[in-house]
């Protein structure tokens, strides 16, 4: 049973091409090379933080899906992000503040060893993309994304998707394998602390998504955020509402939740015919209350148009999930940097007090 599901679990789209110079090129822990690449936003200098552009407003482009709730032939993931906007030409008005640079590896290794402090002023997210898409047809969408909420996008392949997949065919190792990779590659080679990295996992990006923050809460260094979109509480759950996990199902998000020690927020369309809207219900029951952020849960949206349909709701609250749960935990790192040694003993708590001392 557990080979049928994995071919239905994984379907690879038709590799969609980015333009070679701009791939970093990762190993996991299984030799396979995966590529990623790093969308780095505008900092504001009076701030140090980053540049938002403003509200997507009444603008609303669909990037192919109807904005009929009542229309959710949801059908597969992806292909809709691809060329669905300009990403200069965002809606609300005005001129946009932040332009967003996708980096090359070459320009990313010239600036750590200049001394610069990538991700110690705006979050990075470090995206995993749903099932039918890979990391050249979501390339406009982290852009958008990294414009609109003012964070750094760290995206990546799985092991057999896009420009993967002569690497072998897909699995639940490689997949937790590949996040593990970029997650070191963001850590160790561009030095960005955990506070400031926020995990995104869409649909199957929720499965390496959840190991990983429960991976990282386990060795007490619990990454900064977590964003759960149209998550599973296992793939076998998805087709069998069992009470247990069975031998040999695959991504079990249900049992990695409770050991998460990060913020997370859940997106789910009450209509979606994927992955039922009860899956996010029930998996944030098992998350720590503390951790708990407010779901975002929106009626009558299926599994691919949350995001398209509702987008200036969609992204008004993304901003307020890093606003309320991210973006305070990384200016109070910010301070403790700046601050004589012998003071930085002192508890998180007694550091936000002095920023807010030192702001007033």
């Amino acid at each position: 049973m557990g080979d049928a599901i994995s071919s239905l679990l994984f379907q690879p789209p038709p590799p969609t091409r980015l333009k070679e110079s701009k791939v970093i090129w990762l190993t996991n822990s299984h030799g396979k090379r995966i590529p990623s690449f790093f969308v780095e936003c505008a900092i504001d200098e009076r701030t140090g933080e980053g540049m938002r552009a403003p509200h997507p407003g009444e603008a609303q482009q669909h990037c192919g899906w109807s904005s009929d709730p009542d229309n959710n032939d949801d059908g597969h993931h992806g292909g809709g992000y691809h060329g669905c906007y300009d990403p200069n030409k965002v809606g609300g008005g005005g001129s946009v503040p932040s332009t967003p640079h996708i980096r090359t590896p070459k320009e990313l290794e010239m600036a750590v060893a200049m001394g610069r402090r990538l991700g110690h002023g705006a979050p990075t997210v470090l995206y995993s993309h749903a099932n039918a898409e890979d990391m050249g047809n979501i390339y406009p969408w982290c852009k958008f994304l990294s414009k609109m909420l003012g964070v750094n996008i760290f995206a990546y392949d799985y092991t057999g998707y896009g420009l993967a997949t002569d690497q072998g065919p897909p699995s639940e190792d490689y997949c937790f394998a590949d996040i593990t990779a970029a997650y070191a590659y963001l850590t160790g080679i561009l030095q960005i602390p955990p506070s400031s990295i926020v995990l995104y996992g869409r649909s199957l990006g929720s499965g390496p998504s959840c190991f990983l923050a429960a991976r990282t809460a386990e060795e007490g260094d619990a990454v900064g955020g977590l964003i759960l979109h149209a998550p599973f509480l296992s793939v076998y759950r998805i087709v069998i509402d069992s009470g247990c996990t069975l031998p040999g199902d695959r991504f079990p998000n249900v049992d990695f939740a409770p050991s998460i020690r990060s913020p997370v927020l859940l997106i789910h369309g009450t209509k979606d015919t994927i992955v039922p809207f009860n899956h996010s219900e029930r998996l944030l029951e098992t998350i720590m209350e503390p951790y708990r952020a407010e779901p975002v849960f929106i009626k009558g949206m299926g599994h691919n148009n949350v995001h398209a349909s509702v987008r200036p709701m969609f992204i008004d609250r993304l901003r307020r999930y890093l606003d309320r749960h991210v973006l305070p935990n990384i200016r109070v790192e910010r301070m403790a940097a700046r601050i004589p040694h012998d003071a930085r003993t002192r508890s998180k708590k007694q550091l936000a007090r002095l920023i807010a001392v030192e702001v007033a």
